[in-house]
């Protein structure tokens, strides 16, 4: 990534020019070899910046050409991304009342798979409001969020939420089941998020991803500077079984509600071994909705300026 573009993208952020990227090659394969999908996102106050999507021929995992260091994301996260979305860092009553039905059409859409009561992480939980409905069915619940006002606004109300980026969580296992709601696609090292939440979890614990960046993006037309990643349920698949869990519910049914358009889920089930042949077949299915589905409904979104 050139200097000068480093540079103009930080501006529109509002972020000290200090900060650097790199190419890198895919974050689920390690191929370099890839397509160019779109030559520039949309980056703050609707401008394009040259944050390329590619998509990996070996795999189908679509992502962002440039990965800045991990200082960038811990300084983003904690200050200027809700003030890019939201024109204020504050949460809204709003917004938090959204996730609190959004949990609880989560619990009544999995109620015949998991237990009455357990334990809950929920990784990237922002202010919490999805732990809510668990709670008040006899859960324990805990969670993490590198943006400082939305952790307060949700502890002010009593959950137990860290301040951490979801790499440097340190969640002790007996986890019954672990919920990554759309945050997957923001955080900058996702092998490391899944080897923790691994670890977090207890013997058969489940784990939910929620992949909205591409089916949300075509939607409206354009993709954004947020998300570094893409996430269908091919690469959400491919990533559980990389890292130990076993697909068992692949869905793009709305699991949390109608207010998130364009989602896709993928509910695992921790295991021991992996299965190669069928993380090949993965691969495969990702290569092939890369090139059929993917790649045609991108090239089609209209140009940015």
């Amino acid at each position: 990534m050139s200097t000068l573009i480093a540079r103009q993208y930080l501006q529109l952020l509002q972020m000290p020019g200090t900060f650097h990227a790199q190419k890198i090659n895919c974050e689920l394969c390690n191929s370099n070899d890839h397509l160019c999908l779109l030559d520039s996102v949309q980056g703050p106050c609707g401008k394009a910046v040259a944050l390329p999507v590619l998509g990996c021929r070996d795999c189908g995992h679509i992502y962002q050409k440039y990965r800045f260091s991990e200082t960038f994301y811990k300084a983003y996260y904690n200050k200027f991304y809700r003030l890019n979305l939201f024109g204020n860092n504050e949460p809204e009553r709003a917004f938090f009342q959204d996730q609190v039905r959004r949990g609880e059409h989560l619990c009544q859409y999995l109620k015949s798979i998991l237990p009455s009561k357990g334990k809950l992480l929920d990784v990237g939980c922002s202010a919490g409001g999805m732990m809510i409905p668990f709670a008040k069915r006899g859960w324990s619940v805990k969670g993490n969020d590198p943006d400082r006002a939305y952790v307060e606004y949700g502890k002010k109300i009593g959950l137990s939420i860290d301040l951490v980026g979801a790499e440097h969580m340190s969640p002790h296992g007996d986890y019954n089941f672990i919920i990554i709601n759309g945050s997957l696609e923001h955080v900058h090292d996702v092998n490391k998020v899944m080897r923790l939440c691994r670890k977090a979890s207890a013997e058969n614990g489940l784990l939910l991803i929620e992949g909205r960046a591409l089916g949300y993006g075509i939607k409206q037309g354009f993709l954004t500077h947020n998300h570094r990643r893409y996430l269908t349920t091919n690469s959400i698949e491919h990533l559980m079984y990389q890292h130990n869990w076993e697909p068992i519910h692949t869905t793009h049914d709305p699991v949390c509600g109608p207010t998130r358009p364009g989602a896709v889920f993928v509910l695992g089930r921790a295991c021991v071994n992996i299965d190669s042949k069928r993380l090949e077949g993965i691969k495969a299915q990702g290569r092939k909705a890369l090139q059929e589905d993917h790649m045609p409904s991108l090239r089609a979104l209209r140009p940015l300026t």
